[in-house]
Parts: C-alpha cells; structure tokens; sequence
C-alpha cells in the first residue's frame, strides 16, 4: 500500500523551516541588531533561574573586591577616596547584561557591602554614589561614542560626585567643595584602574555562555 502523501512532516506542518542545530541560537544574526548586540548577553539567554544565580554570582564577585579594598591602606586622608574594585562588576555588567542588571548589581553590592562592612550612613553615601553613577554611565554606553575605559572614567567622576551633592545636603556645601578637587582626581584615576580591569575581563569572558 502507498504510503498517505499527508504523512506528518515537523517542518512543513509548523512553517518554521528546519529545525536549528543543538545549541544554536535563533536570535544571532537577526536583521536590525544593534550595535552591541555581538557583545551583549541576549535578554532571554538561559533559564530565569539561571540568570539569577549569575547576579548572585557577581554580586559575590563584588563583595570580595570590595572587601580586598577594604584591605588595601591609601595614603590618603579624605573621606570617599577609594579604589571602587567593586565597580568592576558593575560596569562588566551593563557592558554584558544591560543597563537594568547592572543597576541590581549595584544595588545588591550597596544593600550587602553596607550590611557587612559598613554602617547606615556609610550605605546612604554608597547609595547616592553608585545611583548618579550607573545612571551616567548608563547613558554614556547607550550613545555607543564611549569605550569601556571612558565609560569606567565617567563613573568613577560621578560615583564621588554623588557623594559630594549627599554631604552638600546633609552636613555642609562648603565641606563638599573643599574635598571635590581630590575626589575629582580619585575618581578618573579609580575609573582608569576599575576601566582596564573590565576590558581584560570583557576579552576574557565570553559573551555567550
């Protein structure tokens, strides 16, 4: 008997064409892709669990940098200078992940470096910081006219810029203004430093799991 020419075919029935090899991703190579969508975690790659133990994974990154900080003497006197390693994360997280992950990522690292290693008013000017921070580097790395290490720069500035306007408003104006030229400069030198450490880690790491 002849076999019935309506016999069940996957990729006729569905219209979707053959089916993608293992492991291969329909979205690569979609038309209209921007910019950054070769270095950049598709949103949906991966399970929802999956993803939320890669924030925890970062976060814990972030932790332990920001606790080898603590470690590591300055010689320097005023208060909000530091080296900011935890910022590495931050920034290799809106390079990779976006910009709304990379601000959970700062909000993780401010909520539990503040529990662990700091106090309430430590976490309040931490808080003000990273804020004015993610925001500015956020937008630098949407217009795509900025490189990492320009981007790490700007949130370096604006990280201790923030912390400026919180003492401005809470203890006195003239106080933020005299420590603003030294944090100015700790700034672009920490977001050099924090800048190289997340193109090294941008290479490293690959963009797709």
């Amino acid at each position: 008997m002849a076999k019935d020419e309506k016999t069940y075919r996957p990729d006729v029935a569905t219209g979707d064409g053959p089916a993608p090899a293992d492991g291969a991703d329909a979205r690569v190579g979609r038309p209209g892709a921007g910019p950054g969508a070769a270095s950049r975690l598709p949103a949906g790659s991966g399970s929802h669990g999956r993803r939320i133990a890669l924030y925890g994974l970062l976060t814990c990154v972030a932790l332990v940098a920001g606790y080898l900080e603590a470690l590591i003497p300055l010689p320097v006197t005023v208060p909000g200078v530091k080296l900011g390693l935890g910022n590495v994360v931050v920034l290799f997280g809106l390079e990779r992940l976006g910009a709304r992950p990379a601000l959970y990522l700062m909000l993780a690292k401010v909520l539990c470096a503040g529990v662990l290693f700091a106090n309430p008013s430590m976490m309040l000017y931490s808080l003000a910081g990273g804020t004015l921070s993610w925001a500015l580097m956020a937008l630098a790395e949407k217009s795509r006219w900025f490189s990492p290490l320009s981007v790490s720069v700007i949130g370096g500035v604006a990280h201790n810029a923030g912390q400026l306007l919180l003492v401005a408003a809470l203890l006195s104006p003239v106080v933020a203004l005299a420590n603003a030229p030294v944090l100015a400069v700790s700034g672009v030198i920490a977001g050099l430093a924090v800048g190289a450490l997340v193109q090294l880690a941008l290479r490293a790491v690959p963009a797709s799991p």
